[in-house]
């Protein structure tokens, strides 16, 4: 298959909650948990023989079933995920596993558990601070999650099993890092709306029928042509965002995404688990504890600098557009950290606010259109 066969498939896949490579595993009678956050470690659910399925709103078309037991003031991301619980059109899922990222997801976590009522319900306490002297916390809350699991579901994750589980998802962050390194050139052979949806359906499928197409689509792309109708290049930065359109929309301006360093994009993957002796679990917790941080995170906004600018100067990029979900409170605290400091800095910045699953608006491309103009281009 070539870049479109493949580029349907995924579409097709990220479209509603359902997919057919998920139904066909739940017709095989195997198991299906929920998570949030990449600070939950999809190595174990793989280990212990279930599939990790990322939550998502996609396929919701009103939030009014999680309006009734949310405040309006709940970002519309985790409005639209509850409400198609609730509605049964997550009637797939055998658990979830979730974690205080946020208050909304925090209050998310009471109704999956109160309301949704699946089989299995775990929720981890994840230190905020990325530092040495919390990382034991993190990883007993991981050993916790690995009991839990393995009581629960009647099964045992062997450290083989983990170890094969790093083997495989490190094959899909190879894969990923592959095809951001193409991104590089001067004619990307993706656009980010591409990109975004290759990296979405990574987090809604088994993970070996992912890496099989990734093949055929980067052998694929080595030969492609390449986009170089755009004005400018950006990095595309923020909070969660699994909507492909809405950067559609802001390269319809002339901004090509080179880079999507938000929840769903390059984030949730990142380099490689180390090879080596000693325990896969403290591998894979060090991996994830120590990843590069998120709002939901302190005392490390430096770091978020340092990646951003490097990001910049590898992907040639000319600014940032940043985004986050209305009423996101991490991300509005980080938006405006990242504003001032990136004018000093003297890198250009765009901030734009957002709802959930709504295509970028003409006052989005209007303010695409006049932040090119402002670089030049």
């Amino acid at each position: 298959m070539g870049k479109r066969e493949v580029m349907d498939i995924f579409r097709n896949v990220i479209e509603k909650p359902r997919n057919a490579y998920l139904d066909e595993w739940v017709a095989a009678g195997k198991k299906v948990v929920g998570y949030y956050c990449s600070y939950i470690p999809e190595e174990i659910f793989t280990a212990a023989g279930l599939l990790p399925y990322r939550l998502r709103g996609a396929g919701s078309v009103d939030s009014s079933d999680g309006d009734a037991y949310m405040s309006a003031r709940v970002c519309t991301f985790v409005r639209h995920v509850v409400s198609l619980a609730l509605r049964g059109e997550m009637d797939f899922l055998d658990g979830v596993v979730l974690a205080q990222n946020c208050d909304h997801i925090r209050r998310a976590g009471d109704l999956f558990k109160k309301k949704v009522n699946l089989p299995f319900y775990s929720f981890l306490s994840i230190p905020r601070v990325p530092k040495e002297r919390l990382f034991d916390w993190y990883l007993e809350e991981l050993k916790r999650l690995k009991a839990e699991i393995e009581a629960h579901f009647k099964v045992t994750i062997s450290k083989q099993q983990l170890e094969e589980a790093i083997a495989l998802h490190n094959a899909t962050r190879q894969r990923i890092l592959s095809l951001y390194e193409m991104r590089k050139k001067q004619a990307p052979p993706v656009t980010g709306e591409e990109a975004l949806t290759i990296t979405i359906a990574a987090h809604l499928m088994p993970r070996e029928i992912y890496n099989a197409l990734m093949d055929e689509l980067l052998a694929d792309l080595k030969k492609a042509k390449g986009v170089t109708n755009y004005r400018a290049r950006v990095i595309i930065t923020g909070g969660e965002m699994d909507n492909p359109e809405y950067i559609a929309g802001i390269e319809q301006q002339g901004a090509l995404s080179v880079s999507e360093t938000v929840c769903f994009g390059q984030r949730s993957f990142g380099e490689p688990i180390e090879d080596g002796a000693g325990d896969p679990l403290q591998r894979i917790a060090r991996h994830k504890f120590f990843q590069v941080p998120c709002a939901r995170m302190v005392e490390c906004f430096d770091e978020q600098i340092t990646m951003l600018k490097n990001t910049m100067r590898e992907f040639q990029a000319d600014g940032i557009i940043f985004q986050r979900m209305k009423f996101c409170d991490p991300w509005a605290s980080d938006g405006h950290n990242l504003y001032w400091r990136m004018r000093k800095e003297g890198i250009p910045f765009l901030g734009l606010e957002r709802e959930y699953g709504i295509p970028a608006s003409g006052q989005v491309k209007t303010r695409v259109q006049a932040f090119l103009e402002k670089l030049g281009k």
